[in-house]
C-alpha cells in the first residue's frame, strides 16, 4: 500500500493542497470536463471551454482533430484496441482493454514460440548513441538494425508504431526461417488494411496490434489513443531504443 493510501486511513491525515505548479500535479478537473466536452460536442465546444476557463489551450490543433476524429460511441463501437495474428487466423481475434463498462484484466496472450533462458554469465553494460543522420565515421542506424536482426540466433521481439520497411521485414522473414522466434507488436492505428499484416505472415512470427490508452467520458463517449513505443530487442542482449525515420 502506498503512502497517501496509509494516509487516506488516517482520519487525523492533513493534505496540503497540490497547485498546478507542483511537481506532483498530475490531474486537472477542468481539463478532463473540457476534453468530454470535445468527445461529446466537437472542436468549438471544446475551444468555447477554453477561451472562457483557461488562458492557453492543452492540446494542440492537431491533438484536437485527430481525438474529436477518433471519438466513438462506447455503445456501437466495436474498436479493435487489442488483438493478436497468427498464421492460421483469419481475422484478427480482438479484446477489450477498458475496465469498465467491459470486461477486464484480460491476460496476455502466451509467448507460444518460445523464449530463451537467460544467460548466467554477467556482462559489462555499454550505452552507444547513434544520431540519423549518422556522425561522420558512424554506421547509419537502419544498417545497425540490419545487422543485429541478420545476425540473431535466440529471439527478436519489437514494439513499434509502424513496421513498412521491406528490407527489414525480409530480415525478419529470413531469422524466422531459421528458427528465431519473432514477437511484434505494432500501432493498431498505423496498420493500413492487411497490407502489413500480410507481410508478417509466418509460423514462426507472432504478431499483436494494441492501441493506447482509453478515456472513457461519463456521456457515453470514448477514444483510445496510440501506442507511440519504439524498440528492438535481440536475443536478450542488445536492446535499440528510437527511430531512424
Amino acid at each position: 500500500m502506498s503512502n497517501s493510501q496509509e494516509q487516506s486511513l488516517d482520519e487525523n491525515a492533513v493534505f496540503l493542497p497540490v497547485i498546478e505548479a507542483s511537481p506532483e500535479f498530475r490531474h486537472c478537473e477542468k481539463e478532463r470536463q473540457a476534453v468530454e466536452r470535445l468527445l461529446s460536442e466537437g472542436p468549438e465546444a471544446f475551444y468555447s471551454s477554453i477561451d472562457t476557463e483557461f488562458s492557453s489551450c492543452f492540446l494542440s490543433s492537431e491533438e484536437v482533430r485527430e481525438i474529436a476524429s477518433w471519438a466513438q460511441n462506447y455503445s456501437s463501437s466495436r474498436l479493435q484496441v487489442q488483438g493478436c495474428m497468427r498464421e492460421d487466423a483469419s481475422e484478427m481475434e480482438v479484446f477489450s482493454s477498458s475496465y469498465f463498462p467491459s470486461n477486464s484484466d484480460i491476460p496476455t496472450p502466451d509467448l507460444q514460440l518460445g523464449w530463451p533462458e537467460q544467460s548466467s554469465r554477467v556482462q559489462k553494460d555499454r550505452l552507444t548513441v547513434y544520431t540519423s543522420p549518422p556522425a561522420e565515421g558512424e554506421p547509419p542506424v537502419r544498417e545497425i538494425i540490419r545487422q543485429n536482426l541478420q545476425e540473431a540466433g535466440k529471439v527478436i521481439a519489437i514494439v513499434t508504431d509502424r513496421l513498412t520497411d521491406g528490407a527489414i521485414i525480409g530480415d525478419l522473414q529470413s531469422a524466422a526461417s531459421r528458427g528465431v522466434p519473432v514477437y511484434i507488436i505494432l500501432n493498431q492505428r498505423s496498420i493500413q488494411g492487411s497490407f502489413t499484416l500480410n507481410r508478417l505472415r509466418h509460423p514462426n512470427m507472432q504478431v499483436r496490434v494494441l492501441g493506447g490508452k482509453t478515456f472513457c467520458s461519463r456521456t457515453g463517449r470514448m477514444v483510445v489513443g496510440e501506442m507511440k513505443n519504439k524498440f528492438l530487442l535481440v536475443d536478450l542482449m542488445t536492446v535499440i531504443h528510437g527511430s531512424y525515420r
